[in-house]
């Protein structure tokens, strides 16, 4: 029954900023786009999104970060087929048509308060960068439930996040994270992009996924 939704609901993810979006909001999306009551399968149909959104999670995260051995053997590749390739001018292969990914969209920063950023191992960020490093740190620490991925156990850092809070759903999570985050008026944003720009040159490390 849920099934006949899963591209839609996957549509709106892509669209969605993922430190607010719901899944109330997405079931609201839903309801408008297809002009039917989801009220009689309002369970069902959130636990089908709960369990998309988590899986839309990862993909987003191995996306982001391909490995560097993967891209250190393309390298290769490319110079081995360089240097051995005869010198007979082939014709061109037809480029192969790319995907596009969505734009990143320039997202003002915002100063990152604790607990959460004793999590994300920063004080200056954007929501969608928060939202990304608050998801690695659960998945290097394993705190979603090995019976069900959509559910958060909370460890010391987690629970002092979530108000003491044992579990969350990975919904649930993000509305604990809005208290933390400071708003820096756009006129300053300039000013604090390139401070954070200059944090990373000083330390690369930061851009790594875990940090």
């Amino acid at each position: 029954m849920c099934e006949q939704y899963r591209a839609k609901i996957e549509a709106i993810l892509k669209d969605a900023d993922l430190a607010t979006v719901s899944a109330k909001s997405i079931r609201r999306s839903l309801e408008a786009q297809t002009g039917t009551s989801l009220d009689p399968i309002k369970k069902e149909i959130n636990a089908f999104i709960g369990e998309i959104f988590v899986k839309f999670q990862e993909q987003q995260e191995k996306s982001s970060s391909p490995p560097a051995k993967s891209r250190a053997q393309d390298n290769n590749a490319k110079t081995v087929k360089k240097t051995t390739s005869p010198a007979i001018k082939k014709p061109a292969p037809k480029k192969k048509k790319e995907v596009k990914e969505k734009r990143v969209i320039d997202w003002p920063l915002l100063k990152v308060s604790p607990p959460l950023s004793d999590i994300i191992k920063t004080d200056l960020c954007s929501r969608p960068q928060a939202v990304k490093k608050m998801w690695e740190y659960i998945r290097e620490y394993n705190l979603q439930s090995e019976t069900d991925k959509r559910v958060l156990k909370c460890d010391a850092k987690l629970k002092e996040l979530c108000d003491g809070e044992d579990e969350v759903s990975a919904f649930s999570i993000n509305k604990y994270t809005q208290k933390c985050f400071t708003n820096i008026p756009k006129e300053e944003q300039p000013k604090y992009k390139q401070m954070l720009l200059e944090r990373e040159a000083q330390d690369p490390s930061n851009n790594s996924p875990h940090k």
